[in-house]
């Protein structure tokens, strides 16, 4: 058994879990990350929201050393100059200090090792890599996780990268679903009070979809009987592939936590421009969901259509659950590429392509490229960028 397998079949699962139980008690969050630090032999870890209107945190945390973390945040933070890099970084693919300088650019590498961050911040704690995450990237929200390694360590490789693309979509659910509770966090200890007084629908479902709990604003939605509606005291989604989707997410949310991966983050609602989206939370493993009903599977969060269109490719990834890799490849295969012509692009074997595709078949329902550049040819129109 390879070390990534190892890793991911004894530490993951349980970071996984600790992942979702930190989306109510913020306070688990610390110990969350410490326990990725430890998986990756990381250093230091932050993760964050951020409000780019008003340039403040909507949400931060962060482990380690106090005595190195006080001068990031007190004197040094705002000099980091990767944060330009995040609006160009693929949501759940992790970033090193090397592939940042490359999205950067020509002088990105000079202007970090001149500057007087890592003179007085980073060289004295003999810091030297990290893995860089976008979770989020909404126009006024980004959101990121960041482990530091330091000179100690060995030098970041594929498998640790692989390791820690199969945790990034767990953590982007967790992000996603908690700066939806922020509003509210202050107000109410209790999971339910928050879903209670949330602006956003939120429904609690067991796991054949029957309706547990509504909270208001869902109930005002499925009053409206359009996007969401409830037959028979089963949630339904009108978007057939919405439907699909998340019935799909929770199934998988219930069996295995960790195989939930992408699947259930961002479901676009209809076949529209700026469409509405959901985000399926699990519970079965949940604490929280001893207080609502030994039967709740999942909580779907509901998020009004936004101001900036989603691109057709990142409709049809939440749709189906696609990975970033796999997304790349579709997309690959929606610009009409050949299974040669997609492995020569990506840099990978024919072998890699092959498999890669072979899930994305199974994932869509489709049977072969032509099949799946038909699906894509199918969705795309209603959700393409103008």
């Amino acid at each position: 058994m390879s070390s990534l397998a190892n890793r991911t079949d004894r530490a993951l699962p349980q970071i996984v879990e600790a992942i979702y139980d930190s989306i109510a008690d913020v306070d688990r969050w610390q110990s969350t990350l410490d326990a990725v630090c430890r998986l990756v032999d990381g250093q230091l870890a932050m993760l964050a929201v951020l409000d780019t209107i008003s340039s403040s945190a909507r949400f931060s945390v962060s482990c380690g050393d106090p005595a190195i973390l006080e001068p990031l945040k007190h004197d040094y933070g705002s000099e980091v100059p990767f944060y330009a890099a995040v609006p160009r970084m693929e949501i759940d693919v992790p970033f090193t200090v090397d592939s940042i300088y490359a999205l950067q650019g020509s002088g990105a590498r000079e202007k970090w090792l001149e500057s007087r961050i890592v003179r007085e911040w980073v060289q004295p704690n003999r810091l030297d890599d990290f893995f860089w995450v976008a979770l989020m990237k909404q126009p006024a929200r980004i959101g990121t996780l960041m482990v530091v390694t330091d000179k100690d360590r060995r030098q970041i490789s594929s498998e640790d990268i692989d390791l820690v693309c199969l945790l990034a979509p767990h953590v982007r659910r967790a992000v996603t679903i908690g700066d939806l509770f922020e509003a509210e966090r202050r107000k109410a200890e209790i999971f339910r009070s928050i879903v209670e007084s949330l602006d956003h629908p939120v429904l609690i479902v067991a796991d054949d979809m029957n309706i547990i709990f509504a909270n208001p604003a869902a109930q005002a939605l499925l009053a409206e009987n359009t996007s969401v509606c409830c037959v028979r005291g089963q949630l339904s989604f009108t978007y057939v592939h919405a439907n699909a989707a998340i019935s799909r997410a929770v199934q998988i949310g219930r069996r295995d936590e960790f195989a939930l991966g992408p699947a259930g983050i961002s479901i676009p609602l209809a076949e529209a421009n700026v469409p509405a989206v959901a985000h399926v939370m699990p519970l079965a493993r949940r604490e929280i969901s001893a207080r609502l009903s030994r039967r709740a599977a999942a909580a779907i969060f509901i998020a009004a259509a936004g101001s900036a269109p989603v691109p057709a490719l990142e409709a049809i990834a939440a749709l189906f659950g696609l990975t970033a890799a796999e997304k790349r490849v579709a997309g690959h295969v929606a610009a009409g590429l050949t299974r040669k012509e997609i492995a020569t692009a990506g840099g990978v074997s024919d072998g890699t392509v092959k498999s890669q595709l072979a899930t994305i078949f199974d994932k869509t329902g489709t049977g072969d490229q032509r099949g799946l550049e038909l699906l894509m040819r199918e969705l795309s129109p209603p959700l393409r960028l103008n």
